[in-house]
This record gives C-alpha cells, sequence and structure tokens, in this order.
C-alpha cells in the first residue's frame, strides 16, 4: 500500500505549489503510485507519466513547460494531508 508520507516531494508541490497550475487537478487514487494524466483538449488521455522519484522541482519544470494543457495528478487516496 502506498501512502504520501513516502513523496514528501509531491505532497510538498500539492500543498504549495499547485494552485499555480489552475488545469492540474489532484485525484487520490487506492493503491496507485503518483502519475501525472496528460489530457489534451478534448479531455482526452494523452500520456501517462509516473512521477513517484521526481522532486518538485521536477514537477514544475514539466508544467511549466507544458503550458496551459490540461494534466490530472493522480495520487493515492488512502493517506491523509492536512
Amino acid at each position: 500500500m502506498r501512502k504520501l508520507v513516502f513523496y514528501p516531494e509531491i505532497v510538498g508541490f500539492i500543498e504549495e505549489e499547485k494552485d499555480r497550475f489552475p488545469s492540474v487537478k489532484v485525484q487520490y487514487i487506492f493503491n496507485s503510485p503518483p502519475k501525472l494524466i496528460l489530457l489534451d483538449d478534448a479531455d482526452e488521455h494523452k500520456e501517462t507519466i509516473r512521477i513517484d522519484n521526481w522532486k518538485r522541482e521536477h514537477i514544475l519544470q514539466f508544467l511549466q513547460g507544458k503550458g496551459s494543457g490540461a494534466t490530472l495528478l493522480k495520487l493515492n487516496w488512502n493517506a491523509c494531508i492536512a
């Protein structure tokens, strides 16, 4: 079972940086590693990238490079971030 406590860089991004990217939505998925799901303008699946080993800076650089395209950040739901 994966918990967000094992992903402090991703938690930091969600808590402190996510609001800079209005198209990024966070969805908690049971027993799933953190991933970026990229969607096109029609909300169709375009690409999936696992980010469990990424640092916050990598997430920021990636999203800044992608522009305003829709992105869904999927994380496991069984962890609490308060």
